[in-house]
């Protein structure tokens, strides 16, 4: 309030106001962004929040670094992605006039390793000839695979070294051994070929 009194002690006075508004805070990334998930793990509903601290939420998600492409659901389908690296960015509702900054976040799909595609061999005859095989490689029934993984005997065999199995101490039945790799990202996969 501003107030002058005069010579003759005559008053008068104004008062001006400022006014401080509640700003919306967008929040800051948390240590939990970039967050990374294997592509046959990722989750058909997390939260984005997650990724953020401090954040008011109340907002709109948005795909990209920016607010001007599609807007997205929160929680976000991630089980749809295909391998890569997605942005999404945060734009927290005005308060008034006031507004705080876009902040963006990061989700990393990551494939994961190729097992290969089982071609199983036709049933054997107990009398079958090729039962005398007492090194019989369990590559040479898949195809595609990458190096680097483990075999191991699903039904305790018994017969299993490695990669290769011992026919002819196989009983009558069906055995299952299954191939698989865990990356450098900790994805995993498995194939599993029957004899």
């Amino acid at each position: 309030t501003y107030t002058i009194t005069d010579a003759n002690m005559c008053t008068n006075s104004t008062t001006v106001s400022i006014t401080i508004l509640e700003a919306p805070e967008s929040g800051t990334v948390s240590a939990n962004s970039p967050i990374s998930f294997c592509l046959n793990t990722a989750p058909a509903s997390y939260d984005l929040f997650d990724l953020l601290d401090g954040e008011d939420q109340t907002g709109t998600w948005f795909i990209g670094t920016d607010n001007l492409g599609a807007a997205t659901a929160n929680p976000v389908d991630l089980s749809v992605l295909t391998n890569g690296t997605y942005d999404f960015t945060f734009d927290v509702d005005q308060v008034g006039t006031c507004d705080d900054v876009l902040v963006t976040v990061q989700v990393i799909i990551n494939d994961i390793p190729e097992t290969g595609t089982p071609n199983n061999p036709a049933p054997f005859c107990e009398s079958d000839p090729a039962l005398n095989n007492t090194a019989f490689d369990l590559f040479d029934i898949l195809t595609g695979e990458d190096a680097g993984g483990t075999w191991s005997d699903d039904d305790a065999s018994g017969v299993l070294t490695g990669n290769t199995i011992d026919l002819s101490s196989l009983p009558v039945g069906t055995f299952n051994y299954t191939y698989t790799i865990t990356d450098a990202n900790m994805c995993t996969n498995s194939t599993t070929v029957s004899i």
